[in-house]
């Protein structure tokens, strides 16, 4: 094995290690999320956009990043919609921030009229707060995630 070699399995057996430890002495709660709303966006003869108001929470003394949600939206049980959205969003420290999840959906899907229940369900990854988590999620070696789990009716109005 050459020295640079060594050096290069070294460095990534370290990152390895502290990308391991990290999440059991960093002590950064992940965010949580709850369905504050959702409207219709708009309708062409194919389908709609329903836009999704979600309620995002920090509980950490720090500022925290929202990066990538990975989410599906089901409707009445049948899944209608899957999609990656990057927010951009920050929550401030001890704070909420609310975000929009679209998804468009085909009137081939057939949504119900009336007050159909909705589930969305994925993950949102996040930036921790620091320089080193920052590094460790630019260069991949830890990108921290956490689930989306939300639900409930979307009006029609009819």
């Amino acid at each position: 094995m050459t020295r640079s070699t060594h050096c290069r399995t070294s460095l990534i057996l370290i990152l390895g290690a502290l990308a391991a430890v990290l999440p059991a002495c960093s002590g950064v709660v992940p965010p949580r999320f709850q369905a504050v709303g959702v409207r219709t966006g708009e309708r062409t003869d194919e389908g709609l956009v329903l836009i999704f108001e979600i309620e995002a929470t920090n509980d950490n003394p720090d500022p925290m990043q929202l990066q990538t949600a990975e989410y599906t939206l089901s409707v009445e049980g049948a899944e209608v919609f899957s999609g990656i959205r990057s927010p951009e969003a920050s929550i401030r420290r001890f704070g909420t921030q609310r975000i929009e999840l679209p998804a468009v959906v085909p009137f081939d899907r057939a949504i119900a009229s009336g007050t159909p229940a909705y589930r969305i369900d994925g993950t949102f990854s996040y930036l921790e707060p620091g320089r080193l988590a920052e590094v460790l999620f630019d260069s991949d070696v830890r990108v921290p995630k956490t689930t989306l789990a939300v639900s409930g009716v979307i009006d029609f109005g009819e």
